[in-house]
């Protein structure tokens, strides 16, 4: 909706009551989508005149988009932006809405977390999307009260420095090769464990999740860390990893020791980077022609090697289909399995705690 700057929560205060914003929250008709027009957006996001908005990207990462937002609709005069963490910070957020106080109009939400959003009244009725800023439909989240931007696919990351050149990993069977027994990393929450089993179907998945802890892999919290730890030589290979990680720490340093493959295959990705406007924060029209605006405009200006694969005009998307691989993207119905697919893999691992 992309690295060295810490960037911290900033709040707004909150312009609009919940009873103001309920003249936004109009019934949905009976295909599910609320009856705004363009018309009534742009009205809307002229009183407002500004937006506060997160994702998990980085406040460098979003420059060139928030200004090209603002040349197209120049009456938002104020955009802030800050790095939207999960976790604990986004248990405070959360708590923070309760409380009704909205640091956010528009955040980056994670799909297993929407029922909870759901259920405290977070969420917008459905939006038309695909009429209003004719986003692509496989983008849209199915509930109509958001779309993802993102799809962080998965590979291998190799040290450049200390795997020789016939040692680079070509095949995620490469991943449990003795020559990297003890010395790979494996993350705890095997979000890109999940994005391989969509491509190569549970029984491959759960076999490959048995031979990586046969690999006496160290465990991690977190694609940064694995990517970090592979820089500094603490292991080889981190399997499977982030390619957005990866990217964001190769495109800021000169000479980055680490490499990242995709192996041999489809290559494999999640949806990722959904956007949700926030029911009773104070700039409701403004956060959805933002989130229309960069899904069918603005993420083109994006380079994170995150972007979404499925618009054609985005950095990743073109490198792809140059690619001609075979590209298997995790559908929105699978989503709503994921948990129990994670606790099937980490299951076999044990449950493992991150190392220190």
């Amino acid at each position: 909706m992309a690295e060295k700057k810490r960037v911290g929560f900033m709040s707004i205060a909150v312009l609009f009551s919940i009873a103001t914003f309920s003249t936004f929250s109009i019934s949905p008709p009976a295909d599910g989508a609320t009856k705004l027009t363009m018309e009534q957006i742009i009205a809307g996001s002229k009183k407002e005149g500004k937006i506060s908005w997160g994702t998990n990207l980085l406040e460098h990462e979003v420059v060139k988009l928030n200004a090209a937002f603002q040349k197209e609709y120049p009456f938002v005069k104020e955009i802030k932006y800050s790095r939207a963490r999960g976790g604990e910070a986004g248990e405070r957020v959360i708590a923070e809405m309760q409380a009704g106080t909205f640091t956010y109009d528009l955040i980056h939400i994670e799909e297993e977390r929407t029922d909870r959003y759901k259920d405290l009244g977070f969420l917008i009725d459905p939006v038309d999307w695909k009429g209003l800023f004719n986003v692509e439909e496989r983008m849209i989240q199915p509930a109509g009260f958001g779309v993802s931007v993102g799809n962080n696919t998965a590979g291998i990351i190799y040290s450049m420095r200390k795997v020789p050149k016939d040692r680079v990993p070509k095949k995620w069977s490469d991943c449990y090769d003795p020559y990297f027994k003890g010395k790979i990393s494996v993350d705890v929450r095997p979000d890109h464990m999940i994005s391989v089993w969509e491509g190569y179907g549970e029984e491959w998945t759960l076999d490959f999740a048995k031979k990586l802890k046969a690999n006496d892999p160290r465990w991690i919290r977190g694609n940064s860390q694995a990517t970090l730890l592979v820089a500094a030589g603490e292991v080889l290979i981190s399997c499977p990893a982030s390619r957005g990680s990866w990217y964001r720490q190769w495109s800021a340093k000169k000479n980055f020791p680490v490499g990242f493959v995709f192996p041999e295959g489809p290559i494999v990705t999640g949806m990722d980077l959904l956007l949700s406007p926030m029911k009773g924060a104070g700039s409701p029209y403004t956060a959805i022609l933002l989130t229309g605006w960069i899904a069918s405009k603005g993420v083109t200006y994006l380079d994170t090697g995150r972007e979404t694969i499925l618009h054609p005009g985005t950095k990743l998307g073109r490198e792809l289909k140059a690619s001609k691989r075979e590209i298997k993207v995790q559908s929105w119905d699978s989503i709503k399995t994921s948990e129990a697919r994670q606790q099937k893999i980490l299951g076999l691992w044990g449950f493992p705690k991150p190392s220190k």
